[in-house]
C-alpha cells in the first residue's frame, strides 16, 4: 500500500517552501544590502526581509535565465548558494533588528498571517486523497501544463524540450514565457526525492503571494515615507487582497435559474480574477506585476538622489523588466506602454525631467539582457503564428452576449461598450466605486499632492483601456484582457488604503479635515463601502472554496478511483522507466491531468505543451498517435510495434477510458505489461521490449 498521497503532497509543499529563500529571498537580499536600494541598511530586520523578496522577483528570474541557458543549471545553483552564504555573513555581521512592543506585535502577527498563508496555498492545491479515491483541485488544469513544463526543465535543460512534442527529434521549448518555471526546476533539483516539480510549483504560490504581501507594504511605505503607524496601511492592504468583486451575484443568479454547476466562480464572464484566484492559477503573471511595480518604486525612490544611487537603482529596474519579460509578456506589455507614456508626461514636466535619464537607461539595460530571451521567443522552432497576437475587441459580457449572436458586428460592438460601465461594476465591485470617488477627490492634486499619484493614473488608464479594448488571439481565452488588469487592481488596491483610512478608520471630524466631504455622507459613503467589501469577500471565499472541492463534489467516485490509479501508473514510470524513454497516452483525450501532473517522461505529443506547435503539425501527429488507441479490433502486437518503432516511442499508457481497453485482455496474454490495475495499463513496444532493464 503506498503513502498517503495528501500526506506526501504536503510534505513535498512544505519541504519545496523551506527551499524557495535560495531564489526567492537571498538574492534581493545581497543586492539590496550591497547596492542599499531603498536605504536597505537602515531598515529594521522584517523590512528588510520583505525587501529582499520582491528584489527577489526583480533579479532572479533574469538571473537564473542567463546563468542556466549560456552556462549550466550547476553553475546557477552555486550563484544561488553563494547568495545564501553572503547572507548568512550579513545576518551575523549586521544582526538584524526586532525590537519594540508595537513592532514585535506586527512581527508576530505577521509570522502568522503568513503561515496560514502558506497553509491555505498548499491545502488548495495538494491532491485530495480518501481512501482509494484522488481528487485535484479545479487549478490542475493549468497546472498540468506547468508542471510538465518544470519537470521538463529538469531532464532537458534551459531551455527545456517540449515534452510533449516529439516530431522524431527533440524540439525546444522557447514560444512562451517561462522564467518562473525556471526557479520552480532549480528547487525541484536542489530538493532531488523530497521534492518534485508539482510540489515545487505550489511552494512557488506560496512564496508569490508573500512576495505580493510584502510589495504592498513597501509600496505604500514609500508613497507615504512620512506616515505615522508604519504597519497600519500595510495591514489594511494586506487584508484587501481577500476582496473581489461582485461575481457572487450573476454566478448565483445564474446556478439558480440554469441548474449549473461552476467549477470557478470567475468562470461567468471576461474574468477580472479576485487576488487569491490569480496565485493559485498563475502566480507568474502575478510575479511579472511585482518585478515591474519595483522598477517604478526604483525610479520613484531615486527622486532627488545621487547620480550613483539612480544609476543603481536603473540597473536593478533594467533588470525587473527582463524578468518580468520572462514572467509574463502580456504584464510586461501594459508597463511597457506605460513607461513611453510616463516619459512623456515626466519630459513635459521641467521639475521631473531628471528621471528621464534613469528611464532611458532601465530600457536600454533591460532590453539588452532580454535580448536571448527574445531571440528564442521569436526564432523557436515552430513558432508558426497564423495570425496577429493581439487583436481589437471590446470587452465582452459574457450574459449580454448570448442574447446578441444574430445581430451585426458592429451592434454587438456598440452594445458591449454601453454595457462596458456595468461590466466592470460586477467584476470589480469595491474597487470599481473606490476608484471613482478617490480619482473624483484627487483629480485636482494629481501631481502637487503626491508624486507617485501621476504614475498611478497614468497606470490604471492604461490598464483600462488596453484591458478593454485589446484581445489576444493566442488561445482561444483572452489571457491578455484577463492579465492586463493586474496592475489595474494594485493601483485599486493602494487608492482603497487610501479611501478607507480616511473614511471608515478615522473619526467624521478628521474624515472632514483631510478630505472635502460632508458629515452627513460620511456614514452613506462608509455603508456602500464595507457593503460591497462583504460582498467581495464572500465572492472570493465562495470562489476558494469552489477551486478546492468542485472536482470532487461534481465527479463520479469512480473518477475519484481512476485518478488514484492514474498517479500509481505514473509513479511507476517514474520509479521503474528509464528517464530518458518516450512514453505515450491517447493523444486525442482533452487536457489529460495526470499525464500532466505525475508524467516524468518525453511523449510524442500531448496538448498540454503544444505551444509553438502548428494546428497542421499538432493535429497531423495526434492522428498518427491516435491510431494504436482507437483500435478497438486489434488481434495482435505487430501493427501497434511498427507505429511505435516508426514513432520512436518505447512505452504505451492504456487506460480504461480508451477503445483499446476491450481487448486488454489479449493484448496481456501476448505481452505481460509492465504493470496494470484497475483502470491503467503500461506496456512495452517496439524496441523498447528488448530494452535489458524490463526484460
Amino acid at each position: 500500500m503506498p503513502a498517503n498521497f495528501t500526506l506526501q503532497d504536503i510534505f513535498g509543499a512544505l519541504f519545496a517552501f523551506a527551499l524557495f529563500p535560495l531564489t526567492l529571498l537571498f538574492p534581493g537580499y545581497v543586492i539590496g544590502w550591497a547596492l542599499d536600494l531603498f536605504d536597505f541598511k537602515r531598515r529594521s530586520g522584517v523590512a528588510q526581509i520583505g525587501t529582499g523578496l520582491i528584489l527577489s522577483f526583480a533579479v532572479s528570474p533574469i538571473i537564473l535565465y542567463l546563468t542556466s541557458s549560456l552556462i549550466s543549471i550547476s553553475f546557477t545553483i552555486l550563484t544561488l548558494f553563494l547568495f545564501a552564504l553572503t547572507s548568512a555573513v550579513i545576518f551575523t555581521k549586521t544582526k538584524l533588528h526586532f525590537k519594540g512592543n508595537n513592532f514585535t506585535h506586527d512581527l508576530h502577527l505577521a509570522v502568522w498571517v503568513g503561515a496560514l498563508w502558506v497553509l491555505f496555498v498548499i491545502l488548495s492545491l495538494v491532491d485530495i486523497q480518501w481512501k482509494n479515491q484522488l481528487y485535484y483541485s479545479v487549478v490542475s488544469f493549468d497546472q498540468s501544463t506547468r508542471v510538465s513544463i518544470v519537470d521538463a526543465m529538469t531532464r532537458t535543460g534551459i531551455p527545456p524540450i517540449n515534452p510533449g512534442y516529439y516530431p522524431g527529434k527533440p524540439v525546444q521549448l522557447t514560444f512562451l514565457y517561462f522564467f518562473w518555471y525556471i526557479l520552480c526546476s532549480v528547487i525541484d533539483v536542489i530538493g532531488r526525492s523530497w521534492v518534485d516539480a508539482r510540489t515545487a510549483l505550489i511552494a512557488s504560490s506560496a512564496w508569490c503571494g508573500l512576495g505580493l504581501m510584502s510589495a504592498i507594504a513597501l509600496y505604500l511605505r514609500l508613497r507615504k515615507p512620512n506616515a505615522g503607524h508604519k504597519w497600519k496601511s500595510a495591514w489594511i492592504g494586506i487584508g484587501l487582497l481577500s476582496v473581489s468583486g461582485l461575481d457572487i451575484i450573476p454566478v448565483a443568479l445564474l446556478m439558480v435559474a440554469a441548474r449549473s454547476f461552476f467549477a470557478d466562480i470567475e468562470n461567468w464572464n471576461a474574468q477580472i480574477t479576485a487576488w487569491a484566484g490569480s496565485i493559485l492559477w498563475v502566480p507568474h503573471h502575478i510575479a511579472a506585476m511585482i518585478a515591474c511595480l519595483i522598477a517604478i518604486m526604483l525610479i520613484q525612490y531615486g527622486r532627488g538622489k545621487s547620480f550613483s544611487r539612480q544609476l543603481s537603482n536603473s540597473i536593478i529596474a533594467g533588470l525587473a523588466f527582463a524578468s518580468a519579460l520572462g514572467l509574463s509578456v502580456w504584464v510586461t506589455l501594459i508597463f511597457v506602454v506605460f513607461w513611453g507614456f510616463w516619459f512623456i508626461a515626466l519630459l513635459l514636466q521641467k521639475a521631473e525631467r531628471k528621471l528621464i535619464a534613469a528611464m532611458v537607461f532601465t530600457g536600454l539595460t533591460a532590453l539588452i539582457l532580454s535580448y536571448p530571451f527574445l531571440v528564442g521567443l521569436f526564432q523557436g522552432s515552430g513558432s508558426g503564428m497564423s495570425q496577429f497576437p493581439i487583436a481589437f475587441e471590446v470587452r465582452p459580457f459574457l450574459l449580454l452576449g448570448a442574447f446578441l449572436k444574430t445581430w451585426p458586428q458592429i451592434w454587438r460592438t456598440i452594445a458591449m461598450l454601453a454595457i462596458l460601465p456595468i461590466n466592470y461594476l460586477l467584476e470589480l465591485g469595491f474597487y470599481f466605486i473606490v476608484g471613482i470617488f478617490w480619482f473624483k477627490l484627487n483629480r485636482k492634486e494629481i501631481q502637487r499632492s503626491n508624486p507617485f499619484h501621476l504614475a498611478e493614473v497614468l497606470l490604471l488608464a492604461i490598464v483600462f483601456v488596453f484591458g478593454s479594448f485589446i484581445r489576444s488571439t493566442l488561445i482561444a481565452n483572452n489571457d491578455f484582457g484577463w492579465r492586463a488588469w493586474l496592475p489595474g487592481q494594485f493601483i485599486l488596491l493602494v487608492w482603497s488604503v487610501d479611501v478607507l483610512e480616511t473614511l471608515v478608520f478615522n473619526t467624521p471630524g478628521s474624515v472632514e479635515t483631510a478630505w472635502p466631504v460632508k458629515f452627513s455622507e460620511v456614514a452613506k459613503v462608509r455603508r456602500i463601502l464595507l457593503t460591497l467589501a462583504m460582498v467581495g469577500i464572500l465572492t472570493s471565499a465562495v470562489d476558494i472554496l469552489l477551486l478546492r472541492f468542485a472536482w470532487p463534489l461534481n465527479t463520479e467516485p469512480d473518477k475519484g478511483q481512476s485518478t488514484y490509479s492514474a498517479r500509481l501508473a505514473f509513479e511507476y514510470l517514474r520509479d521503474q522507466i528509464p528517464a530518458d524513454a518516450i512514453t505515450q497516452n491517447n493523444p486525442i483525450t482533452y487536457v489529460d491531468r495526470p499525464s500532466g501532473l505525475y508524467g516524468t517522461h518525453q511523449m510524442v505529443i500531448a496538448d498540454r505543451t503544444a505551444y509553438g506547435v502548428s494546428p497542421e503539425q499538432f493535429s497531423a501527429l495526434v492522428d498518427e498517435v491516435g491510431v494504436i488507441f482507437l483500435n478497438e479490433n486489434i488481434a495482435s502486437w505487430q501493427s501497434i510495434d511498427q507505429k511505435c518503432q516508426q514513432l520512436k516511442i518505447d512505452v504505451l499508457i492504456f487506460k480504461d477510458t480508451d477503445p483499446i481497453w476491450k481487448r486488454f485482455e489479449l493484448l496481456k496474454e501476448q505481452r505481460e505489461p509492465l504493470y496494470s490495475n484497475e483502470h491503467y495499463a503500461i506496456f512495452a513496444c517496439g524496441k523498447f521490449t528488448q530494452h535489458e532493464k524490463i526484460r
